[in-house]
């Protein structure tokens, strides 16, 4: 490998020029000079570049002296990362974006006015209401059950015998059953939150949706 100084390279592409209209061999048509930076900051050129270069933005010179290419240094394992990064999130823009266009289009095609939307809200609401009744008369059901198994278990211990353990089984059964529906009611609440506060977005990109688009100023 040959390496030039920036007068190495001078010379050699001011040889290039002035040999004119001279032919030059098919080798030499085809000879492509490249300049890089060495480790001391010092710009170097040469017919092929070192293997501890080859990753620098380097440029490539013809006969007549024209830079033919720029080849890009290459990058880092941060770059890389860094560009990834962004790759990932841009499709996951894209994702939401075809999300929420999907979901705008089941609004216009599903609601014919905000009175539709507002109507199947108080359905939603409605049903939850009659399902938490239901569990309000169970847990009723249930606190009687507990308290009639606690007085016979009471009862016994009051008349000097020890309740068997079915008995206090049973109590324990009838316990964890009432636990259970008390956490039930409570989640029927929580339900009918979210459903208010999905239907209240559904209403709210609704309204925008329909509400025509200013005119934009001149």
């Amino acid at each position: 490998m040959r390496s030039l100084s920036k007068r190495g390279l001078a010379v050699v592409l001011g040889a290039a020029l002035s040999a004119g209209a001279v032919a030059a061999p098919p080798a030499a048509q085809n000879h492509r000079v490249q300049c890089w930076t060495d480790e001391r900051g010092q710009r170097a050129c040469g017919d092929s570049v070192p293997p501890q270069y080859v990753g620098q933005e380097r440029q490539v010179f013809d006969e007549q002296g024209r830079v033919r290419e720029v080849k890009p240094r290459e990058k880092t394992d941060a770059e890389y990362a860094v560009e990834a990064q962004a790759a990932r999130e841009r499709e996951e823009a894209a994702r939401r974006a075809q999300k929420q266009r999907d979901y705008d289009r089941f609004l216009l095609g599903t609601y014919n006015s905000e009175k539709d939307i507002e109507r199947a809200r108080d359905e939603r609401i409605a049903m939850l209401d009659g399902r938490q009744r239901v569990a309000a008369r169970t847990i009723a059901d249930n606190e009687k059950a507990v308290a009639q198994q606690q007085a016979r278990i009471d009862g016994l211990l009051k008349a000097g015998k020890t309740p068997g353990p079915g008995l206090t089984q049973k109590l324990e059964d009838l316990k964890r059953t009432l636990d259970a529906n008390r956490q039930a009611y409570a989640e029927f609440d929580t339900e009918k939150r979210e459903v208010a506060e999905k239907y209240g977005a559904d209403l709210a990109r609704y309204r925008e949706l329909r509400t025509p688009q200013a005119a934009p100023k001149p």
